[in-house]
């Protein structure tokens, strides 16, 4: 409860503590028989008019931000001033309130520091300790060096107190809030709706809009939340310019009136203004808009129904702007990221069924176009029957192992040989195809991922298909080898050559994939048949 009411209202806690002192003076001063020391019926006086005037403030610091900043300079000569005129009627050479002005002095020191920049926080805090000494020496020094020496010394504590009190206001002036967390992906949560919701817990609001123009296309996405909830829509760019209003404001559209925080930290008002687009496009009368720029867009935020809106909430909308920016950018690259995982495993899914599935199913049909002949000559059909089912199961048998790498987020764990993996798909094919299909390797073992493995046995059955069906080839040969940062695998066939080869014309299927594993690819039409020659590094990408 508090901390709500005074957290990011620095104005608040001024003005409170204005009231506290005040009292607190006036309450000593009455009690102590020898005060004032000058000034008589005139030093009470001030000291309760002072009173009243801090208690005057105080509403204004709880509900009128544009009253307040527009006071803030005369009211802060007014408090230095009556921090002086205490010193001048209380202070004597035997009573005083030391530890009262040190409590004005640090007063005054941090209300500047909160409300302007570091340089004028330094310039009030040198000039008010050298008016301070100036002040003390005049009413307690006789001219002596040791009374001297007491002023300075005081005047030094004060000094040094007052630095290390405006570091630590200027250290926290930015508003700490939490880290926004983008929603889990398929939870059924815009990002836009994330990011309003994270503004309205961090400022109390009650309602939010957010107007978000994509760096790749024009126009916003109009997004409400809260007491402004309502259906996301797209709005023209000729209705809304989100660039148009590039700093985080205060606005009260009914009395035409903006308190800006410019880029350099200060603040500057704004008259006869009709307020920020976005909130004069949804007629919102008060609040706050803040930019959201970021690396692949730029928007608006408005918050309305903020509790005791003050200049503070300008610095937390430039935090949650930065906070808000970096999520959404997080979220689109994500979406890119998902978008380019789901292309690449399309296509990767595309090039298996074609190279597996496709390609088998028309070896079956190739086959079985001959059984019908052979039976035209009368011949027993059973014993190819019989190699085209087991040849079906075979593939079917690859089918499952496709649907289990799909289904699996992991892939294949150990190494696999691949000379012995290879002749059996060759044996395998060629039964399939009806043609000879020869493997060679290399002497010694080659081992291979699993995922890799699967890869080359593609790329092998895509190569040894092309051959058969538009090369007419009967004999294959395949070989790999291990050469300098990965392997080769060349495919040779005794078909009628790939015409175009070597001007650009190539397996589409086979190079895609080879690309994707970071390989090359060469094809050459020799004077019977075509060589494809692939290299692949080892260890490349899953």
């Amino acid at each position: 409860m508090i901390r709500d009411i005074f957290e990011h209202h620095s104005s608040r806690v001024i003005a409170i503590g204005r009231v506290v002192l005040a009292l607190l003076f006036v309450l000593w001063v009455g009690i102590d028989p020898q005060q004032p020391v000058r000034g008589g019926a005139f030093g009470n006086l001030l000291m309760v008019g002072y009173v009243a005037f801090s208690c005057a403030m105080l509403p204004i610091a709880w509900r009128d931000w544009w009253l307040d900043y527009r006071l803030t300079l005369p009211v802060f000569l007014f408090d230095g001033a009556v921090f002086l005129t205490a010193l001048y009627c209380t202070d004597g050479e035997q009573t005083g309130f030391l530890s009262t002005y040190f409590a004005f002095f640090i007063f005054l020191t941090l209300s500047a520091a909160l409300r302007w920049n570091w340089r004028t926080t330094l310039t009030v805090a040198v000039g008010l300790g050298l008016l301070y000494t100036g002040m003390e020496l005049r009413l307690r020094g006789d001219g002596s060096w040791l009374e001297a020496a007491k002023v300075l010394r005081r005047a030094s504590y004060l000094f040094v107190i007052s630095l290390i009190v405006t570091w630590f206001a200027l250290q926290r002036s930015s508003p700490l809030i939490g880290k926004f967390i983008l929603p889990l992906a398929g939870s059924g949560v815009s990002p836009y709706g994330a990011a309003l919701d994270y503004a309205l817990q961090a400022t109390g609001a009650s309602g939010a809009a957010l107007a978000w123009e994509s760096s790749e296309e024009p126009g916003s996405t109009l997004q409400l939340a809260g007491s402004l909830a309502g259906m996301t829509r797209h709005v023209p760019p000729e209705a809304l310019d989100v660039f148009a209003d590039p700093t985080p404001t205060l606005f009260d559209r009914d009395r035409r009136r903006l308190l800006k925080l410019e880029p350099d930290r200060t603040l500057s008002v704004e008259k006869h203004s009709d307020g920020p687009q976005l909130a004069a496009l949804l007629g919102l009368s008060s609040g706050m808009s803040f930019p959201i720029e970021g690396a692949t867009g730029f928007g608006q935020v408005v918050l309305v129904g903020i509790p005791g809106l003050c200049r503070d909430h300008l610095n937390l909308g430039k935090v949650l702007a930065r906070e808000i920016a970096h999520g959404l950018d997080e979220e689109e690259i994500s979406s890119i990221a998902r978008e380019t995982a789901a292309v690449r495993l399309r296509g990767n899914i595309a090039r298996d069924l074609h190279d597996s599935v496709a390609q088998s199913l028309a070896g079956a049909g190739y086959r079985l176009a001959s059984l019908r002949q052979q039976l035209r000559d009368g011949k027993d059909v059973l014993p190819e029957i019989d190699s085209i089912s087991e040849s079906l199961h075979a593939e079917q048998a690859h089918i499952r192992e496709i649907i289990a790498r799909l289904r699996t987020d992991s892939v294949n764990p150990g190494a696999r040989n691949l000379g012995t993996e290879l002749d059996r798909l060759a044996n395998v094919l060629g039964r399939h195809w009806q043609v000879s299909v020869r493997h060679e390797d290399n002497a010694e073992p080659l081992l291979v991922p699993a995922w890799m493995l699967f890869e080359i046995q593609q790329l092998m059955r895509e190569g040894i298909a092309n051959a058969v069906r538009h090369g007419m080839a009967r004999a294959i040969s395949v070989r790999t080898e291990k050469i300098a940062g990965g392997l080769s695998l060349t495919i040779t066939d005794d078909g009628g050559g790939f015409p175009g080869a070597g001007e650009g014309e190539r397996p589409k299927s086979i190079a895609e994939r080879v690309e994707a594993l970071g390989g090359k690819m060469a094809v050459a039409t020799l004077g019977s048949g075509t060589r494809i020659g692939i290299s692949l590094p080892l260890g490349g990408r899953p």
